[in-house]
């Protein structure tokens, strides 16, 4: 397979999410290039992939002088680039990318829906929102979906038709590298050294989170949760992970408390975070909406218990009450009952999470979905040029 492959997300730090991919796909005969907007990541990705990483500078909020800017630089790339599949996701590249692609007439155009912000929006933001994923879907002559309820999200909403639609797999992005989440001789050196740095004796139970610090990540719920669960089980700590955001900031007092609560420790973004869920000994989730939610299941491998939100996205990383809980995110109690039943039981921990250690294994591997692409990508231009040739 020769095909020339572009695959494009809007900033550099989401490049992460096909870290191994692109990889694989090279091994198989794919000439692939990345394409993001500038940043630290593309650099340290290059480098780990062994991908070339282009740049169209592309702004994730709405910005129409600055969108058309980049829409006029990714035409140009494109043309110089001639490739035969654009693979564009996250929102604002999916849609500057694959209309790009189409006024560039490449043959396959996918359109890799991660997830669909509009969930949490309304008024006019909505309709915008909504008439940018229908314009990506409509450039694009496939689009993936990351997980089941996400799909059924996409077809419910107008924006593309089932048929048009497909999963790979179970669903994910990209799979998970299982292996990295061993609990190795070299990582539990790293976790014990995390926990020193804490003071942390080894009598906590951590209740972790993972992700960026905003509302739409549910943080203003995890941490009210943490500080009335804290009254009743002093040795309850919170770690949390993740860079504050402007956009979608969470409550003063949220910030505030993270900052002054003494138990209560919050670390920023971390390109390696294995060794912080293998700290933790459940995982809260109450993210607003997801494509897939990654976090929930890498806390799985590690063996923890999750609790997650039941929204798109999150409720296809567990199985409710086999691996872990669903709850309704905006249900005070049932997120306080659930932790207060995992706190309080933890040989209910260790069933849940060894059953959620298994079924993410056996499930959302790498090698499955890197086979998985390769096959959906064969297809694809197959059907394509079966399709231009036709029409010739």
């Amino acid at each position: 397979m020769s095909a020339k492959v572009l695959h494009a997300m809007t900033i550099a730090q989401s490049l992460q999410l096909v870290k191994g991919q692109l990889k694989t796909l090279e091994t198989r005969g794919y000439e692939v290039k990345a394409l993001s907007s500038e940043g630290n990541y593309a650099e340290i990705f290059e480098q780990e992939e062994g991908v070339k990483v282009l740049h169209v500078n592309m702004e994730r909020e709405i910005a129409l002088r600055q969108d058309l800017e980049s829409l006029f630089a990714c035409i140009r790339v494109i043309r110089s680039e001639k490739p035969d599949i654009v693979n564009a996701g996250t929102p604002k590249a999916g849609l500057i990318v694959s209309l790009a692609a189409y006024i560039c007439r490449v043959p396959v155009r996918i359109y890799n829906v991660l997830g669909l912000r509009l969930e949490t929006t309304g008024g006019i933001k909505r309709q915008i929102l909504l008439r940018a994923e229908k314009i990506a879907a409509a450039s694009s002559t496939h689009l993936l979906a990351v997980s089941p309820s996400l799909k059924r999200q996409i077809v419910e909403l107008g924006i593309a038709p089932a048929d048009k639609i497909k999963i790979l797999g179970h669903g994910s992005v990209n799979g998970f590298d299982l292996q990295r989440f061993e609990l190795d001789e070299e990582m539990t050196r790293r976790v014990e050294e995390k926990r020193l740095a804490y003071g942390w004796t080894g009598e906590e139970l951590v209740l972790g989170s993972m992700g960026r610090i905003t509302k739409d990540k549910g943080i203003d719920e995890t941490v009210r949760a943490f500080t009335e669960l804290h009254a009743r089980h002093p040795n309850l700590r919170l770690l949390i992970i993740g860079d504050y955001e402007s956009a979608d900031a969470v409550s003063d007092w949220t910030r505030q408390t993270i900052t002054d609560h003494p138990h209560i420790i919050h670390e920023g973004y971390q390109l390696d975070p294995v060794p912080f869920y293998h700290l933790m000994d459940l995982f809260l989730f109450l993210t607003k909406r997801e494509g897939f939610g990654n976090v929930s299941a890498e806390a799985a491998l590690t063996g923890i218990p999750v609790i997650a939100a039941d929204v798109t996205g999150a409720r296809d990383t567990l199985l409710d009450g086999e691996t872990g809980y669903l709850v309704d995110p905006d249900s005070h109690e049932d997120v306080i009952d659930k932790l207060d039943k995992l706190i309080s039981h933890p040989d209910l921990r260790k069933k849940l999470g060894t059953a959620g250690q298994e079924w993410v294994r056996q499930n959302f591997s790498n090698e499955a979905i890197w086979e998985e692409m390769d096959s959906y990508y064969r297809s694809c231009l197959l059907e394509r040029s079966s399709v231009l040739g036709e029409a010739q």
